[in-house]
């Protein structure tokens, strides 16, 4: 292994250790840890119900698997200084929120998905197609602007070629070459990743809870529990569907 390879994974283990320290001395940052920790954890559990590829319960849990890797590695690269990739990683949990969402109101909307050719997904299952779809739903109603609010903040400053996403590598304008820590930039990451990967999480819990085992049933509750105290703390989503 090249020596500058291994200097640098050595900075980000140092970095990853002054984020888990910073988080450890703050309450809020700890909270957002715990709340993504619960949600990784209760995604692993619904692995454990019993599906065949091609159904719906099969499929919500390869939403789960792909959700999972996005908060897993989200974490990783943020903890270790790599803000800009992991609110860009974070941008595709957005997406996916989005489209759980339509499943939960549509469930019809899965199966159609599923079989979906290109043309379809673009133009019904699209970023934008979604968020209009759900405008379209009673319990989602009035909710499209702050959606399209979400997603276009973070395509503009992680996913997307712009100048002002350059700030995310550049703090005070100043230019920061690989990764860095940054106290203000761990602080939003964490709150956005609690934020996100927790209402993707419960709603795929929801997908899934019609097929679930009793192990499973009893796993969602426990995790609706934790989350309903997470959320009345941090996010207040009164209108978030349990």
């Amino acid at each position: 292994m090249p020596e500058n390879l291994q200097s640098l994974h050595r900075h980000e283990e140092q970095l990853r250790a002054e984020s888990f320290g910073c988080a450890a001395a703050d309450v809020a940052l700890a909270d957002h840890l715990q709340a993504v920790h619960d949600a990784l954890d209760q995604l692993m559990t619904l692995q454990q119900v019993g599906s065949a590829p091609g159904d719906d319960t099969h499929t919500a849990q390869l939403f789960a698997i792909r959700l999972f890797n996005i908060g897993a590695s989200t974490l990783k690269l943020g903890l270790s200084g790599y803000y800009q990739q992991a609110f860009q990683l974070l941008r595709d949990s957005l997406e996916m929120v989005n489209l759980l969402d339509l499943f939960r109101a549509d469930s019809t909307k899965l199966a159609q998905w599923r079989v979906a050719d290109n043309k379809s997904l673009k133009k019904h299952f699209g970023p934008a197609a979604v968020r209009s779809a759900l405008d379209m739903h009673p319990e989602y109603q009035g909710q499209k602007s702050s959606r399209d609010r979400r997603y276009a903040m973070f395509s503009e400053h992680a996913a997307h070629m712009t100048y002002r996403g350059f700030h995310l590598i550049a703090p005070g304008n100043s230019p920061r070459l690989g990764p860095f820590f940054d106290t203000k930039f761990l602080r939003a990451l964490l709150e956005d990743l609690g934020r996100h990967l927790t209402h993707a999480t419960l709603a795929v819990s929801t997908l899934i809870n019609g097929a679930a085992e009793p192990v499973v049933l009893a796993s969602r509750s426990a995790y609706v529990a934790k989350l309903s105290l997470y959320h009345e703390k941090y996010i207040k989503l009164s209108g978030l569907r349990r």
